[in-house]
């Protein structure tokens, strides 16, 4: 199994006053255990994680922490969306126009189709009916 990690949990985790924060962080605690198989998190995933906790918590050390442990988390494979995957991105949000999906969710939904993973784990119902999702409140 893998699991592509969205922006809203790798934010609420770091961020102790965010309405998910307990479901983040235990959820996120399982799956450094392996208990949703191999993690990942894109270039797209990482930018908007960084710019959200810099915006949000109003502190660029916040901001700094987070990228931080993003990057240094050895469990965690990093995908950068190329060329070919930010083509795909554009027709899945052209294509998905009824949905409430950023740009940012169709390079989501575009990495997954082309490396085969299983399942997003977010918040974010937007993925419903798109990809399969676990949603940190219930899994």
């Amino acid at each position: 199994m893998s699991v592509l990690l969205d922006t809203g949990v790798l934010y609420a985790h770091h961020d102790a006053d965010a309405e998910h924060h307990e479901a983040a962080k235990d959820t996120l605690t399982e799956v450094f255990r392996g208990e949703y198989g191999q993690p990942y998190v894109t270039d797209y995933i990482y930018d908007e994680t960084v710019t959200l906790t810099r915006y949000r918590m109003g502190s660029f050390e916040e901001a700094k922490t987070v990228s931080d442990r993003i990057l240094e988390m050895d469990a965690i494979r990093f995908v950068h969306v190329s060329p070919d995957v930010f083509e795909d991105a554009v027709s899945i949000f052209e294509k998905y126009d009824d949905q409430s999906l950023s740009f940012t969710d169709a390079t989501t939904v575009a990495v997954m189709k082309k490396r085969g993973l299983d399942a997003v784990m977010s918040f974010d119902d937007d993925f419903d009916g798109v990809v399969d999702r676990l949603n940190p409140e219930i899994v």
